[in-house]
């Protein structure tokens, strides 16, 4: 036996390399999940097969995969059961939990608001978790639903949420993220209340039209709104910073194509505002996976000229922290 092929191949099958665009062939099945060093945490992330967003934005594919109709309480939890089977021999040391399910776990017409309940519970005999982290859009939110589950979970909760961009006709124009800032300042209002942290995804590159100077500008500007806010609120914050990629059939990879294409970011680029922002404070994680849901490498930042698998190798090293 080749020991080294062996272990390659399982760390591609079963490690951060494994695919993940898949839909599962079955409702009792996550979509994805995996164990993880997240910023030198244990982290468990879960991505529950349910019904699709109610949201179309642009950019995003994820709806594509995700069932049409309603997955019921029981199948969601089989999910989980299912997932904590496969890793039995990591719950001694997992410090949180990430539940998912590309869209929002807060929104009762996609995710069984019982199921979430009876997830969020079960941590309380893991004694070394002291995190749930919940993927939702910060309209569904509320003050009452955030207590109820840090109380049946009895963890610190942390809202992840997908920010993308400040600028507004980005926002609206460009992603269709149909989520106004008010919206978005009006959910941090919430999450200061209850004592939360905070995890935002940025997209470095949201545009097509974006040169690489005015892309590493804007998402730092993005960042720097997200960490200002935060520290007035006194909410411990996440940065997510992913780098844009083209998503097969979306309405934004049409309108890329007809404008003549999209120069996707340089990682390096990604990396050098990671470290600026690092270096003054901000917890920032690279997402660097275009979540099986690209054409190839043209469509993201192995297609440009500076990417090498060590410059990879740095980026994933990064986010152990």
């Amino acid at each position: 036996m080749n020991l080294q092929q062996h272990v390659q191949t399982l760390y591609r099958t079963f490690g951060p390399p494994k695919q993940m665009g898949q839909s599962p062939e079955l409702r009792t099945r996550p979509h994805f999940f995996l164990h993880r060093n997240f910023l030198g945490e244990q982290d468990l992330a879960i991505l529950f097969s349910t019904k699709r967003c109610r949201y179309q934005c642009k950019f995003c594919a994820l709806p594509l995969k995700s069932s049409r109709a309603f997955i019921e309480q029981d199948d969601v939890m089989t999910q989980y059961a299912y997932v904590i089977d496969e890793v039995k021999h990591s719950l001694g040391v997992l410090d949180r939990l990430t539940v998912a399910n590309e869209g929002s776990v807060f929104d009762e017409s996609t995710f069984p608001p019982a199921a979430l309940d009876a997830i969020v519970q079960s941590t309380r005999v893991l004694p070394r978790m002291k995190k749930i982290v919940l993927e939702t859009r910060l309209e569904f939110i509320t003050t009452d639903r955030l207590r109820q589950v840090a109380d049946a979970s009895g963890k610190r909760l942390d809202v992840l949420t997908g920010f993308e961009t400040l600028d507004p006709t980005l926002r609206d124009g460009v992603l269709g993220k149909r989520e106004p800032l008010d919206t978005v300042l009006a959910g941090l209002d919430i999450v200061a209340g209850v004592d939360a942290d905070l995890t935002a995804y940025v997209l470095y590159k949201p545009s097509y039209e974006m040169s690489d100077d005015e892309a590493y500008a804007e998402a730092e500007r993005s960042m720097t709104f997200l960490v200002d806010e935060c520290a007035r609120r006194r909410i411990p914050l996440i940065i997510r910073l992913n780098p844009m990629y083209v998503a097969r059939d979306t309405t934004w990879a049409s309108a890329a194509e007809a404008h003549g294409g999209f120069s996707p970011p340089r990682l390096t680029d990604v990396m050098t505002l990671a470290g600026k922002m690092r270096a003054n404070g901000v917890r920032v994680y690279l997402g660097l996976t275009s979540e099986g849901l690209a054409d190839g490498k043209t469509g993201t930042y192995r297609a440009r000229e500076d990417f090498s698998s060590a410059i990879l190798k740095d980026a994933i090293v990064s986010n152990y922290g």
